[in-house]
């Protein structure tokens, strides 16, 4: 997978893990595990969360991680146009390009 892929993956994790309360490293696996039927491993999951962090996408309380408002609007944007979980997740990934592109 490419770097914008992961990081999509894993931020599509953290999104659906983290819709009650913030989730835990393992909580986020096991849903980016139920939709890619994979695991990431531990550098695709700290890269990603670093990646997302400096993007000030996701922020991190104690040992759990959450959508800041910013990374909330960038998922609803994602899931305005599709309720796939697929597309939802290209859409992120296109956008992580952008993003890319632009710094």
């Amino acid at each position: 997978m490419t770097e914008e892929e992961i990081i999509s993956w894993i931020f599509l994790s953290i999104a659906l893990a983290s819709q009650t309360e913030p989730a835990n490293i393992q909580e986020i696996s096991n849903i980016a595990d139920g939709i890619n039927h994979a695991i990431p491993n531990h550098k695709e999951l700290q890269t990603s969360i670093s990646w997302l962090s400096k993007q000030l996408l996701i922020s991190k309380f104690e040992k759990k991680y959450q959508l800041t408002d910013l990374g909330k609007l960038e998922y609803e944007k994602a899931s305005k146009s599709t309720n796939i979980l697929f597309g939802i997740w290209k859409n992120l990934e296109l956008r992580i390009e952008n993003i890319n592109k632009n710094n």
